[in-house]
């Protein structure tokens, strides 16, 4: 997460839109890019294209009245969110296969981190 949240390596992508990316992905939050492998990485970038294009296509992500476009309407993709802002809520892709396994919110780098703890283990030396 915290590759893809430096604007200097990947831009535009944000808080919201990085933890979906990296449920889509499989990846934890706290997971090193070097210990990335070459699928994991493509994986990844994919998880983020797709977001993002999803993101885009729906308006944006809007939770209140001071997020809306240049028309004064709101974007739609908080609709379809999977991990970001559902702690304690059942994740999406465990519910599928029968699992209760439920969303859970952690601090980092001074922001809220929305991950699964089964889809998305801990790594064993994650950058904290």
């Amino acid at each position: 997460k915290r590759a893809i949240l430096d604007q200097g390596l990947v831009s535009g992508v944000g808080n919201i839109y990085a933890d979906e990316s990296l449920w889509a992905a499989r990846l934890h939050y706290a997971r090193a890019t070097d210990t990335l492998r070459r699928k994991e990485a493509e994986r990844l970038i994919d998880a983020c294209r797709d977001v993002m294009a999803r993101a885009l296509d729906a308006g944006g992500t809007s939770f209140d009245s001071l997020y809306v476009n240049v028309n004064g309407a709101s974007g739609y993709f908080a609709r379809s969110l999977n991990a970001y802002g559902r702690e304690r809520e059942a994740c999406y892709r465990c519910a599928e296969l029968g699992l209760g396994t439920k969303i859970r919110r952690d601090t980092f780098m001074n922001r809220s981190s929305y991950s699964c703890p089964v889809c998305q283990p801990r790594p064993r030396n994650g950058r904290w």
